[in-house]
């Protein structure tokens, strides 16, 4: 079990969080992480929805056609 607690999303800056972003910037403002964080919507215990969209684009090599696929 990993002692490491990730920063929820609701504790980052308003204009940092990736829906509230896209609000104000423009939804090409976000990184593809930040993209699929806002499918997500939210994450788990240990990872915000951010963490998770950076997990699955590693699994994926960061390649967003290779994760369209699985």
């Amino acid at each position: 079990m990993s002692t490491y607690k990730s920063v929820t999303i609701k504790n980052w800056a308003v204009e940092d969080r990736p829906r509230e972003k896209m609000l104000i910037k423009g939804i090409q403002s976000l990184s593809d992480a930040e993209l699929i964080a806002v499918m997500i919507r939210s994450g788990c215990r240990d990872q915000s929805a951010v963490d998770l969209a950076r997990q699955l684009l590693f699994t994926a090599g960061n390649d967003l056609n290779k994760l369209g696929r699985y």
